[in-house]
């Protein structure tokens, strides 16, 4: 399996930004006052149900770039977003070395899943699934498409965080755009980037904070 190497300097420029820009206005949903490695949180990440789609069988290609994948014939279609953010526990501290799990619809609402009856009209050019490994300051990042909607859900990506097998959380990402409802810890906020191709994408930036201690 190739490689990816997707988020250039200024996406990551402009989570960091919104990282740290965010704090007052919105308290309940950000962490605040960075120091040694450690924050001090206002929130940690809700639960979710898992859903009926968890991959049965998972990608061969399933690295945190949902947008190549192996094998394809050429690009999947939909709005490639780009988001990423910190792995904490409930004391500020971040985690590094655990997986992150994301799985989502195409951007026609379909999954790779047999108990979605569309599933054979997927789109062939998408991987579905990907994992990404926080680095040693706890950080993630996936590349990936916007997904799209079937009744009655709101858009959502769901999401899971292991630790040594362990899974830590289940839960699912909405988007702001989508006036979902959900708890403000779980909605991305999405904005006009840059990839490194001077693409046009959407780039957004979500802790996930444990209600857990290590």
């Amino acid at each position: 399996m190739r490689r990816k190497i997707f988020l250039s300097l200024a996406i990551t420029a402009v989570l960091t930004l919104m990282l740290m820009g965010c704090g007052a206005a919105e308290e309940t949903e950000t962490a605040v006052t960075s120091s040694d490695g450690q924050v001090e949180v206002s929130y940690t990440t809700p639960a979710q149900q898992e859903g009926p789609y968890y991959p049965v069988d998972k990608p061969a290609d399933r690295d945190n770039d949902l947008t190549v994948l192996d094998g394809a014939a050429g690009a999947p279609t939909g709005e490639i977003v780009a988001f990423g953010g910190t792995l904490y526990d409930r004391n500020g501290r971040p985690i590094p070395n655990a997986t992150i799990e994301i799985w989502q619809t195409d951007a026609n609402g379909v999954y790779l899943h047999p108990g979605d009856p569309s599933t054979d009209q997927r789109d062939m050019n998408f991987q579905f699934y990907g994992e990404a490994v926080t680095d040693e300051n706890g950080t993630y990042s996936f590349r990936t498409i916007f997904p799209g909607e079937y009744e009655p859900r709101p858009r959502h990506i769901h999401f899971k965080v292991k630790l040594d097998g362990e899974t830590l959380i289940t839960s699912q990402f909405y988007f702001a755009s989508d006036n979902s409802g959900q708890p403000a810890p779980l909605i991305i906020t999405l904005t006009s980037g840059e990839d490194d191709a001077s693409n046009i994408i959407q780039t957004g930036q979500r802790d996930i904070i444990l209600n857990l201690e290590f």
